[in-house]
């Protein structure tokens, strides 16, 4: 969790290589943004994904 300059907070997700894959939006408090990071612990191992990178 980071906090932005405006004292608002945000998420970047890493992948293993340390490279920031996605950034959340920011929220006014570090309990939303803490309910980000659990979110996507709850439902990101079963949420659907589009590779967007095939061939068409």
């Amino acid at each position: 969790m980071v906090e932005s300059k405006d004292g608002q907070h945000f998420v970047r997700f890493k992948a293993s290589n340390g490279e920031t894959m996605v950034r959340s939006e920011t929220y006014a408090s570090k309990a939303s943004a803490k309910n980000c990071i659990e979110s996507v612990k709850k439902n990101g191992p079963d949420a659907p994904t589009d590779d967007e990178t095939a061939s068409a």
